[in-house]
């Protein structure tokens, strides 16, 4: 078992880069990772007056992340955050999330996304969230359509995915490949992290591998002119 700032972490990577599995008995929580080969991700949309994708990373997952025993029936509660910033000028329009759900062993049913201000570089206050049906956090690529859509007013902000039982864990996908620096964030009272901590911190310097669109063009009603 490798510990860091108090949080057990076990790490199944692919032999290739030399690092041996820890094995997770069946009632300890553990910050989880795998691996799957490179290249393997969601794909990219295209580019759109007023509209503009905000991820980190390259949005491909080299492996998952997330307080979990090994069966997948506990370790939550989990929250997983990423610190974005647009440059279009709020107030803006956030209408749709991608994220790789790494692992899931079907003991998901209360899973929501989650939209935060920012706070001196960590995710604060909730400016929205949008509960998930059971169809959209399956294992794998979930694209999600935000409605109604939540309204940002500045430029920098969080969001990320909340797990708030404590009757099921599971894995977040995390690009690793490319420099990660402070903006990924995990909660994870189960495993130590009792607090909103970096990544980094705990020995992971890598991205979520989620992502958001945003419009900075506003409701057609604001936008009519009447003359008397």
């Amino acid at each position: 078992m490798k510990k860091f700032v108090g949080i057990t972490l076990a790490i199944g990577l692919a032999i290739g880069l030399g690092l041996a599995v820890d094995q997770v008995g069946a009632d300890d929580h553990s910050l989880v990772g795998k691996t799957i080969p490179e290249g393997v991700g969601p794909g990219t949309d295209g580019d759109f007056e007023a509209i503009e994708a905000l991820f980190r990373g390259d949005m491909v997952a080299e492996m998952g992340l997330g307080c979990s025993n090994g069966a997948g029936t506990s370790g939550g509660p989990n929250d997983w955050a990423v610190g974005v910033t647009a440059t279009l000028m709020p107030p803006m329009g956030l209408y749709s999330t991608t994220h790789n759900m790494f692992t899931q062993l079907g003991f998901f049913t209360q899973m929501a996304f989650v939209v935060y201000a920012d706070s001196a570089g960590v995710p604060g206050a909730v400016i929205g969230s949008q509960a998930l049906t059971n169809a959209q956090y399956q294992a794998g690529t979930n694209t999600i359509t935000v409605s109604p859509h939540i309204t940002l007013t500045n430029q920098t902000f969080f969001f990320g995915l909340n797990n708030p039982q404590t009757n099921a864990g599971g894995r977040i996908g995390l690009d690793t490949s490319t420099a990660g620096g402070p903006n990924s964030f995990i909660r994870a009272p189960s495993c130590g992290a009792a607090t909103w901590t970096a990544l980094t911190t705990i020995g992971f310097p890598g991205s979520w591998v989620m992502r958001v669109l945003v419009d900075d063009t506003l409701p057609v009603e604001l936008q009519a002119f009447s003359v008397e």
